[in-house]
């Protein structure tokens, strides 16, 4: 009975802990979005990203980006931050949410890479050419929804490789379409490797990669047909948290953390993550007192992220309070509304003036006069008209009677010249020598 009120009770946690918002500390501003009450200021653009798409443009909303829509197949999203990161070791945090009304198909795709905007653009992993960089991948591989890991130096492309799923160096099973909640992965890059989480659990690690600075952060997404939608609620970087220098020994102690028993209640800390408060059987817990005290610690951490809860939404009622204030200053006031509905009334009366006038008079002989007028100017088109064109085209019409006799009287003349100096030279003495 205990057993099963725990396991209740940290399902109900799950689902309050999740439906927060982002909690990041000393976030990167111009790189991050979503840990504040609102995406954007304008509901137009995200500060400090740009949004790429093909097929569709993404939809800015209040609280999340969509990538790609629920409707209509091989559309692509793109977000792409504008500054560069500078920070040695770094954390991204990102909150995403994939559903499918059918099977559906589509990639999500993260991304650390230089110049990324122009070498990457919308392109996914499997259609990308050369780029430098890092990609995590949350895609479906051989029917299994998996996280995986990419790495480039710019030397290979990825487009014409032939098998892009070898390229990975990591990866890890996770179900994310259609939790009906957003889901959570941490990528965490330090000098002495780098750590993949989804959802407070481990993914995978190395200790061999050390990824250099001035990259620009992407995220781009890609649905089939059926169509996956990826909705992207936060994307943070912030300095890397203090802890274990190594990747490996993070793991270590996260998998020593699952396997170990639960310490007694008066030294268990309520504020311990979701990894430690791993579901267990009811054979696990052998004596009433060690199920009180799973219970009572469970119920501390409900009771907590009930008020962290409340605390969002009051908040979120507050921003929704002041936009409501906002949109009623644009409304016109009581007096506008007055006058518009004075200038209203006019105008019907005179529409009524118009009607009754029209109805109640005889304008026969209002007609009658425009008839005549009618058939006065068709007479007029039709009897002065043609002499009138008459008279124009004989007075513009060119005189070739003139032209023809003064070329007659040249030739004549040409005739006479010629004769004139035939004799003439006919006449003349001739000398002989």
């Amino acid at each position: 009975m205990f057993a099963l009120q725990a396991a209740c009770l940290s399902m109900l946690w799950a689902t309050t802990t999740y439906a927060q918002n982002l909690q990041v500390q000393n976030p990167v501003e111009d790189l991050s979005f979503g840990h504040k009450s609102t995406l954007s200021p304008n509901s137009f653009a995200i500060p400090g990203w740009s949004m790429l798409g093909e097929g569709h443009v993404p939809q800015l909303l209040s609280d999340r980006v969509i990538l790609t829509p629920p409707y209509g197949g091989n559309k692509r999203g793109a977000l792409w931050s504008e500054n560069k990161l500078t920070l040695q070791d770094w954390q991204v945090d990102l909150k995403f949410r994939a559903g499918a009304t059918d099977r559906g198909s589509g990639n999500l795709q993260i991304w650390y890479a230089q110049d990324g905007e122009k070498t990457v653009s919308t392109s996914n992993i499997y259609e990308v050419g050369k780029w430098e960089g890092l990609a995590i991948v949350v895609d479906t591989v051989g029917g299994v929804q998996k996280i995986r890991g990419f790495l480039n130096d710019g030397s290979t492309h990825y487009k014409n490789h032939g098998n892009v799923d070898s390229l990975a160096f990591g990866h890890c099973d996770y179900v994310y379409r259609n939790l009906g909640r957003p889901s959570h992965i941490i990528v965490r890059s330090t000098s002495s490797g780098m750590l993949v989480q989804v959802d407070g659990r481990h993914c995978f690690t190395t200790d061999k990669v050390a990824l250099p600075t001035n990259y620009n952060f992407g995220m781009t997404a890609a649905s089939g047909d059926p169509p996956d939608s990826f909705e992207v609620f936060a994307f943070a970087v912030s300095n890397a948290p203090a802890g274990p220098s190594n990747p490996q020994q993070d793991a270590h102690q996260h998998q020593q953390q699952q396997s170990s028993p639960p310490p007694p209640a008066q030294n268990q800390n309520p504020d311990a993550g979701m990894a430690q408060m791993d579901d267990r059987p009811a054979s696990h817990y052998t004596t009433s007192e060690s199920q009180f005290a799973d219970l009572h610690n469970r119920l501390n951490l409900l009771s907590k992220s009930i008020t962290n809860l409340f605390t969002e939404i009051t908040r979120h009622t507050q921003a929704e309070e002041a936009r409501y204030k906002e949109i009623l200053t644009r409304i016109p006031n009581e007096q506008t509304i007055k006058s518009l509905e004075s200038r209203i009334g006019n105008l019907d009366r005179v529409v009524g003036d118009l009607e009754r006038e029209l109805k109640s008079s005889d304008h026969k002989g209002q007609f009658a006069k425009i008839s005549e007028q009618i058939t006065q100017t068709h007479l007029g088109v039709t009897e002065q008209v043609p002499e009138r064109l008459r008279e124009y085209v004989q007075a513009h019409t060119p005189r070739i009677g003139f032209i023809l006799y003064s070329f007659m009287a040249f030739q004549t003349c040409c005739i006479g010249a010629w004769c004139w100096y035939k004799w003439r030279k006919s006449t003349m003495p001739k000398k002989y020598l």
